[in-house]
């Protein structure tokens, strides 16, 4: 019969399942290939692909490799719990320093059998301090005590939530004074949602508190978390001592003995719930991957970028200072035409007509510059920086898209058989762009010769519009491929939902 409180090693006969754990290096290669956004939250689609490529690498592919390796056993909880006083007394000697400096533990202590010391050197990438012990429940455990989850230093929780994640057992400790605190919730959420069984005990229990043990299974269960907890009461400790009594903690000897007998009858079992649990998150975070892709191109198809003259030109600022005085040509007409010589005293300069092109040329960069920068910002497509890389290339299509229009109007012929052909082309443009001002439609007339503007007027917006609808597109272009990064493509997500699909056709190696 078995003795209470002791734990005998179990052979376990399950093969070893090379081709699962080829396939799982597979999938978590799948998952890095996915180019997803980075953030800060912690429920972002990127930190929890890179959270359950962690849990393949780290955990599920080295514990499947050798199924015969202790189970790690990792004590976490806030600050001041009891994690390294109760580790003390678990494993029967004084190992971890306990003490009333917070945080005492300032990195991972691994509590192992002699003979497997040097397999926790590191754990997560992280460095541990390695302690040996000869007491017999390390033959089967492997104890880590961590820092505080709730410590002051991000260093040192994100050390405690690392070996959580590597964690087969989670001894989650907290305090009848501090247990309601936020961040241990969040935590002991994150330990939970791995799939690896967690131990809640409440630590120093006073008869003045006897009612927090209830209230605390009441908000595991309303959690969701379970409401099984192991009570630890209030205990004098000898001056200096590291470890309580072996009965003050029998409760929890007790249950962490049932929890790894469980285990060791089948050691599979505690893989294959990660694994589990592992594969769902994976799938639904590639649901959402997928519809922020899908996002993306459907508000690229949906932001307007495309050419709309209306829409530009509605952008455009009043007629640029400094345009030329046509006053003297709007008495012209064909009447007063005597002689070409007198028309052309009344024109305008040359540097005047050319002053007056560049300001309405520079308008109309402006004026595509402001259409692009609102359609953006409607979608918020791209980050701030990208935004303005594209602007300014794009601000320099738009203006040799400008010149090329010049030169397509100097090729009209109501502008070649003008008497001025750059007023003429001047006044056709910005005719074009912000309509025709008082004199100006009489001028251009004198001018071209004709006597309907409307033919030649279609013509100058059809040749502006067509010198624009590459920039745009080009633009469009560079926007869908640099958004495209920011999401994983079709092809990428559609390869780590087969990798996936393959991991889960080979996982029934634990029904063998």
């Amino acid at each position: 019969m078995k003795r209470r409180g002791t734990i005998s090693r179990v052979v376990v006969t399950e093969p070893r399942p090379d081709d699962l754990t080829i396939r799982l290096a597979h999938f978590a290669g799948s998952l890095e290939a996915l180019a997803i956004p980075g953030s800060a939250d912690p429920g972002s689609p990127g930190l929890r692909r890179d959270w359950i490529v962690r849990t393949i690498r780290g955990y599920l592919i080295p514990r499947m490799e050798n199924p015969l390796a202790p189970l790690t056993v990792v004590f976490a909880g806030p600050t001041g719990a009891g994690k390294s006083t109760l580790l003390n007394s678990v494993a029967g000697a004084e190992h971890s320093v306990a003490g009333p400096l917070r945080p005492t533990t300032k990195s991972p202590l691994v509590l192992a059998a002699r003979d497997l010391a040097s397999g926790y050197s590191t754990i997560g990438g992280i460095q541990c301090q390695v302690v040996t012990g000869r007491a017999p429940i390390l033959d089967e455990l492997t104890l880590v005590d961590t820092p505080d989850i709730d410590s002051t230093s991000i260093e040192h929780r994100v050390i405690a939530e690392t070996m959580i994640d590597y964690a087969d057992v989670v001894v989650y400790v907290n305090s009848a004074q501090r247990y309601a605190d936020l961040v241990p919730w969040e935590v002991l959420r994150r330990a939970h949602s791995r799939g690896a069984p967690v131990i809640h005990v409440l630590n120093r229990i006073k008869s003045s508190s006897s009612g927090a043990l209830a209230d605390y299974a009441t908000r595991l269960q309303t959690e969701g978390l379970g409401s099984d907890v192991v009570a630890v009461h209030e205990h004098r400790m000898p001056r200096g001592a590291q470890a309580v009594p072996l009965v003050t903690i029998q409760g929890l000897r007790d249950r962490l003995v049932e929890v790894v007998e469980e285990r060791l009858a089948g050691r599979v079992d505690v893989v294959m719930s990660v694994l589990d649990t592992t594969l769902d998150q994976a799938d639904e975070m590639l649901s959402e991957v997928a519809g922020m892709t899908h996002g993306v191109l459907s508000g690229a198809s949906r932001r307007g970028l495309t050419v709309d003259l209306g829409r530009i030109l509605s952008t455009l600022g009043p007629v640029p200072a400094g345009a030329p005085n046509v006053g003297p040509l709007a008495g012209l007409s064909g009447k007063r035409l005597i002689t070409r010589g007198r028309v052309r005293r009344s024109l305008p300069t040359p540097s005047s007509v050319a002053r007056s092109q560049i300001l309405l040329d520079a308008s109309l960069v402006a004026a595509i510059d402001s259409d692009i920068r609102a359609g953006l910002r409607s979608t918020s497509l791209l980050e701030p920086g990208q935004t303005e890389d594209l602007v300014g290339r794009t601000h320099v299509s738009a203006m040799s898209a400008i010149t090329g229009w010049h030169r397509d109007l100097d090729g009209m012929r109501s502008v070649q058989g003008a008497i001025d052909p750059s007023l003429a082309a001047y006044l056709l443009a910005k005719a074009v762009l912000h309509g025709q001002g008082p004199g100006e439609e009489e001028a251009m007339q004198v001018l071209a010769g004709i006597a309907e503007l409307t033919g030649p007027l279609t013509r100058a917006r059809e040749l502006l519009e067509t010198q624009l609808i590459p920039v745009y597109a080009r633009f469009d272009h560079e926007v869908a491929s640099r958004a495209g990064e920011s999401v994983a493509s079709d092809a990428a997500i559609y390869r780590a939902r087969t990798s996936l699909s393959a991991v889960v056709a080979r996982s029934s190696f634990a029904n063998a």
